[in-house]
């Protein structure tokens, strides 16, 4: 949730102020209810015109939720899409990472929790997510 809130933070900032108002007027891409989330994302990801940070904010959002929902292989495509959108975003890396652990993909979990600390050495998810697989950073 942590890292939701993060996220919105930073990509909000970053929105001028008219598409602040339009994506909050009737979307919540970062609600702590799974299928909100989902349809919120759904429509950011749909709406015209969004840039690329803003594309790459809501896939990420929607593969967390689908992890959460535990349709992984849905979350590792949108995963996917976020990581064509903002290649070195470590906190997208580290979603993928969990979302490799899930599914029992355990190298490739290790190698992206190893890319997002790299990225972010202070992010504690990532750095937990090696010691859940007893790897080293």
């Amino acid at each position: 949730m942590r890292r939701l809130a993060i996220a919105t933070a930073l990509i909000l900032t970053a929105l001028p102020a008219y598409a602040q108002k339009d994506a909050g007027a009737d979307v919540d891409c970062a609600s702590a209810d799974i299928d909100i989330a989902i349809t919120g994302c759904t429509m950011l990801i749909q709406t015209a015109h969004q840039t690329k940070q803003m594309l790459a904010y809501a896939y990420n959002n929607r593969a967390w939720a689908y992890h959460r929902k535990g349709d992984d292989n849905a979350g590792l495509r949108d995963v996917d899409m976020a990581l064509i959108l903002a290649p070195n975003n470590a906190a997208v890396i580290e979603t993928r990472a969990e979302i490799n652990e899930k599914l029992g993909k355990r190298d490739a979990a290790i190698a992206d929790y190893r890319a997002a600390l790299k990225l972010d050495p202070k992010m504690t998810q990532a750095s937990d997510g090696l010691k859940r697989l007893n790897a080293t950073p």
